[in-house]
């Protein structure tokens, strides 16, 4: 029990700190002309993360944290492409994904997926690499100068016997 104390605290630690990083980026957004290109199209998400493998949640915990990092490399028409950076897990069992997405949308829903690379490190310990996959459906919640979606999303990481794969429920944000 106490580890799950643990992990929670870590992600109400992570939340605080996600809320005071976005607030001032919220305020600044509004004038655009004064931003330079750098800092605009980029994306939050923080949420929980849960490994598909009885092993690895025997083994970590049943919950962990997942929080990703993506600026949009493109804006097309009907889709988007993104770059970012991840983390999914729980104590010494996690990913750190970095991906390439595509992401579209109609009406509010958002639907996609991306290729990439990860660094993982499995239960026993050992520390592995391979290519990654995710595949993601999500709803845009509000349509604002900084817009708020959730997504569900799946990992596949590679090279780790689907000892890391699992299910990502993540709250983002635009700015």
């Amino acid at each position: 029990m106490r580890r799950l104390g643990t992990i929670w605290g870590f992600a109400l630690t992570l939340a605080l700190a996600f809320c005071g990083l976005v607030t001032p980026i919220g305020a600044h957004a509004q004038d655009q002309a004064s931003t330079s290109e750098l800092e605009r199209n980029w994306s939050a998400r923080l949420g929980i993360y849960i490994l598909q493998s009885n092993a690895a949640r025997s083994a970590s915990g049943p919950a962990g944290v997942s929080v990703a990092l993506e600026r949009r490399v493109y804006a097309g028409k009907s889709y988007d492409i993104t770059a970012g950076i991840g983390f999914n897990g729980i104590d010494q069992v996690y990913s750190v994904p970095i991906l390439i997405n595509v992401t579209s949308s109609m009406h509010n829903l958002r639907y996609g997926g991306g290729i990439g690379y990860a660094f993982s490190k499995k239960i026993n310990g050992r520390g592995v690499n391979g290519i990654a996959f995710d595949l993601l459906v999500g709803y845009q919640l509000t349509q604002t100068v900084n817009p708020l979606s959730i997504d569900l999303r799946y990992y596949f990481i590679g090279s780790t016997n689907n000892e890391l794969d699992g299910y990502s429920l993540s709250l983002g944000i635009k700015f």
